[in-house]
């Protein structure tokens, strides 16, 4: 399995350098699983320029569920996260702490959904 860094923050150019890096490195890969959205977008367009067929040949993964997910062509795969669940968890922690409470539980699982569009399945 290969894999490429892309430095923060990410952005559309980074997923088509990094997508080009790992074609580079590993030519064969099928499959690319991105950390927000927005690199996956940059996936997909540099797969479109090389003329690799998506999800026939490359399937892409994003993070986040960014409203343009659905939008693009094909629609991108993505994992949705509750974000305003998230920072409500974080700022009752902070609550608790300031008032010097100790924080019973370290992690909760807030959850997560997979929402499985075009990019990872033909048809």
């Amino acid at each position: 399995m290969a894999v490429v860094h892309v430095p923060a923050p990410t952005t559309l150019k980074g997923g088509r350098a990094g997508l080009a890096e790992l074609l580079r490195n590993a030519p064969g890969t099928d499959a690319v699983f991105c950390s927000s959205d927005l690199l996956a977008l940059g996936v997909l367009t540099e797969a479109r320029v090389r003329g690799l067929p998506v999800p026939a040949q490359l399937a892409v993964v994003g993070f986040g569920d960014l409203e343009f997910a659905a939008d693009v062509d094909p629609a991108l795969t993505t994992v949705h996260i509750k974000g305003a669940a998230i920072g409500r968890q974080a700022a009752q922690f902070i609550v608790e702490r300031a008032e010097g409470r100790a924080v019973p539980e370290r992690v909760i699982d807030i959850g997560f959904s997979i929402v499985e569009r075009q990019s990872t399945r033909s048809g």
